[in-house]
């Protein structure tokens, strides 16, 4: 089962636009653990508690790398939707 939908855009540097891959679904411990991996480096990492449009209770984790984390890259953001009902079950 892979409950959590993983977001990832990236800014080239010199470019304007954001590059944005298609939604994928992953586990919720490869989410936490590249959560995790995250807050050992320089990546700003926040976690927000909210609803979907259903009324789903969801946490989003917002995971932000900067320049020095890649070469040739502005940014690297990777945001992962897990529903609260999974973080529970374990």
């Amino acid at each position: 089962m892979r409950p959590v939908t993983l977001y990832s855009l990236l800014r080239r540097t010199g470019e304007s636009r954001t590059t944005r891959w298609r939604p994928e679904c992953i586990s919720l411990y490869i989410a936490l653990q590249c959560i995790r991996r995250g807050r050992r480096s320089t990546a700003t990492v926040s976690v927000y508690e909210t609803t979907d449009r259903e009324g789903t209770a969801l946490h989003v984790a917002h995971v932000h790398y900067g320049p020095e984390r890649f070469d040739g890259a502005d940014f690297v953001t990777d945001i992962y939707e897990i529903p609260t009902a999974v973080l529970t079950d374990l």
